[in-house]
């Protein structure tokens, strides 16, 4: 496991902690993650805990500081007992299996997964276990679908894309690699990454056709066709 995989873990477990009421729970439960088994002996850890521990540590002392306008002394303080409610192992494996779900299938996420980075998934997935909790996170992976969800639902899906990702970019790149006739500069001409979201908002809430209404209703279909 990459170390920094694991402070973005860790560092959104504890998170949660400092948002919760301090029993370290986000107050749901995480659905069950499929994770293939293996028979293989685990390789000899090479990763220094302890350091781990103390990059995290400083994390979470530089969130709390931020969050909740401490000075050092006393982010610290509440640091460690975040760390105390919030290193509870179970919370991490769940993290585990949902990240490692997320991981192997974000290039078919409808929000123009396929255009994603590594890093952008990764990000993705973290900040909604930061903003949604774990058991949440793990609920709308099973329950995503084009079609039939609620906005609030919906909302969750795609606001950590528009986070951690250029919506438009990938949105100028997916008419490209389609062919679209257009120029897409020209057809985008105008728009914002919000307007691109709640194109994705209304695929999921009213499927494919709400979100070609919605598209179609701020894009510029005067553009010309290249010859």
């Amino acid at each position: 496991m990459r170390i920094r995989t694991l402070l973005l873990l860790v560092t959104a477990c504890l998170a949660v902690a400092a948002c919760s009421d301090g029993d370290g729970s986000d107050g749901s439960t995480a659905a069950p993650v499929t994770v293939a088994s293996t028979t293989a002996s685990a390789p000899t850890p090479t990763v220094d805990i302890d350091a781990v521990l103390d990059d995290v540590r400083e994390e979470l002392v530089e969130l709390v500081m931020l969050r909740d306008g401490l000075d050092r002394a006393a982010a610290e303080e509440r640091a460690d007992e975040l760390m105390d409610q919030g290193g509870d192992g179970r919370i991490l494996e769940q993290q585990m299996a949902v990240y490692s779900s997320w991981m192997s299938n974000y290039p078919m996420h409808p929000v123009l997964g396929r255009h994603w980075t590594e890093a952008e998934a990764e990000c993705v997935v973290v900040t909604m276990m930061q903003v949604e909790g774990i058991g949440r996170t793990a609920a709308l992976m099973s329950a995503s679908q084009t079609g039939g969800m609620e906005v609030a639902d919906a909302l969750a899906l795609v606001q950590p894309v528009g986070f951690c990702a250029d919506l438009l970019a990938m949105m100028r790149a997916d008419m490209t690699a389609l062919g679209v006739p257009q120029d897409p500069d020209c057809l985008l001409a105008g728009l914002g990454e919000e307007d691109v979201a709640s194109w994705f908002v209304a695929l999921f809430t009213h499927g494919r056709e709400g979100f070609n209404a919605a598209m179609g209703e701020e894009l510029d279909l005067t553009c010309p066709t290249g010859s």
